[in-house]
């Protein structure tokens, strides 16, 4: 089976910085991230300007699915840039990369994910709703900017 690839961006009115961080701050997806139930930092090293490198476990649920995984993330916001891979899970891969450049209107914003699930009904079915699963994950994100971030001044 191949791995499923879902890819979306948006143009929103932030610096991109500030948008890196606010989507490396991992710890706080429970409370906005849909069908994310917890997330627990189990490895942390500090970086620059409000960065780190470290590895994540998360517990995700969604209808009868429920699935816990672990990942290393990186995130640094100086590169505009956080990055995901699998470090253990019901998964044969998974990977996730957000990109934050500069833009007119603010930062334009990439979010890119390749998973494959082990089982083959699970990849099935998460793959058949990718485009609505992309949308949501997206929305969460620009809410919670909306929340947090002040608007850029460019």
């Amino acid at each position: 089976m191949a791995r499923t690839i879902i890819e979306a961006s948006r143009v929103l009115p932030y610096a991109p910085d500030d948008l890196c961080r606010l989507v490396g701050d991992v710890r706080v997806y429970p409370e906005f991230v849909p069908f994310l139930k917890t997330l627990r930092v189990i490895k942390e090293e500090r970086r620059d300007a409000g960065g780190w490198e470290g590895i994540a476990e998360a517990d995700v649920g969604w209808q009868a699915i429920k699935v816990t995984f672990a990942t290393s993330v990186r995130c640094e916001p100086l590169k505009g840039e956080v990055d995901v891979e699998l470090v253990k899970g019901p998964l044969h891969a998974l990977q996730n990369r957000w990109r934050f450049r500069p833009h007119e209107n603010g930062a334009l914003v990439s979010y890119w994910i390749a998973y494959e699930f082990k089982n083959p009904v699970l990849q099935a079915a998460i793959s058949a709703n990718k485009d609505k699963l992309a949308g949501r994950i997206m929305a969460a994100f620009e809410r919670e900017a909306k929340r947090r971030l002040p608007q850029s001044r460019t």
